[in-house]
């Protein structure tokens, strides 16, 4: 419909979705109100994970398969962040990071 925002044949450029997205936080790692937060991951006896946000209780009971959800895609951490701190909750037993 003209004169109501986007024409419907009309293309939207990366470039213009890059700067309309540069404010909008993805994740809970890159929001800008989140400052000195701590995110704990510790492996239980039966092999799952508990999360605790600023010592609290956020997860519990958390399958390995369903890490990836938590770890990458609400808090960010991804690749090389979250196979680090997998590795460290496998060799410690918990890993902390703070953001």
């Amino acid at each position: 419909m003209p004169g109501q925002g986007f024409e419907r044949n009309s293309l939207i450029s990366t470039v213009d979705l890059l700067a309309h997205n540069s404010w909008v936080s993805r994740t809970r790692k890159d929001a800008r109100q989140t400052r000195n937060t701590m995110l704990e991951l510790v492996r239980t006896k039966d092999g799952t994970f508990d999360l605790f946000l600023n010592g609290n209780l956020d997860r519990s009971s958390v399958p390995e398969q369903y890490l990836n959800n938590e770890l990458c895609v609400r808090f960010g951490f991804c690749g090389e962040e979250y196979d680090s701190i997998l590795r460290e909750v496998k060799e410690k037993g918990r890993a902390e990071v703070r953001f």
